[in-house]
């Protein structure tokens, strides 16, 4: 048994402050997975939020016998985040770009790392929304194939076809855009 595994047990016992390793273990990947889907701070923070709260509600069904502790609770997120977009709730692609503009880039980062950043995110969002889930959820998340494939409810082998026609997707995307 895993660490996360291990702690969302003492959790499911009572012991809330175990509940602390599990945020430090899945805050960034959680906030990423959001934040490369939904391009936006405030939306990533609110989901990554609500994604917390669901697992530490929930986690009295977690089983460890049929997932690892990270895929159920991306599992928890990539539903949030289906419902989400499926309610609108998602801002428009005028308002991402406004944000985009407004968002200024982590300190530290340069100009070019922010426009290859963008220019990644929108080649992503071209995308089909599996594709895109999987190379967020591999790339960005830090996941493996079977990770996603149980986050997902794909077979690895579906999960390895798709992460494969769209690296092939993104690169014409992103050549065709000047980009190498």
């Amino acid at each position: 048994m895993s660490s996360l595994e291990e702690l969302a047990q003492r959790v499911a016992e009572g012991d809330l402050e175990a509940f602390g390793g599990i945020y430090e273990s899945l805050l960034d990947p959680l906030y990423r997975y959001f934040y490369w889907n939904l391009s936006s701070r405030e939306e990533a923070e609110d989901l990554t939020e609500e994604a917390f709260l669901r697992c530490l509600l929930h986690i009295g069904r977690f089983d460890a016998r049929k997932a690892s502790f990270r895929s159920w609770a991306f599992r928890i997120a990539h539903n949030l985040l289906v419902d989400h977009i499926r309610r609108g709730k998602g801002l428009r692609k005028e308002e991402l770009d406004a944000n985009r503009e407004a968002d200024e880039p982590p300190l530290g980062e340069t100009v070019e790392e922010e426009a290859e950043k963008r220019a990644l995110r929108q080649a992503l969002e071209e995308l089909p929304s599996s594709q895109r889930q999987v190379l967020v959820m591999k790339y960005f998340s830090g996941m493996s194939n079977a990770e996603v494939a149980r986050a997902l409810g794909k077979s690895e082998g579906a999960v390895n076809a798709l992460r494969h026609r769209a690296l092939r997707k993104l690169g014409t995307i992103l050549e065709s855009r000047g980009w190498r």
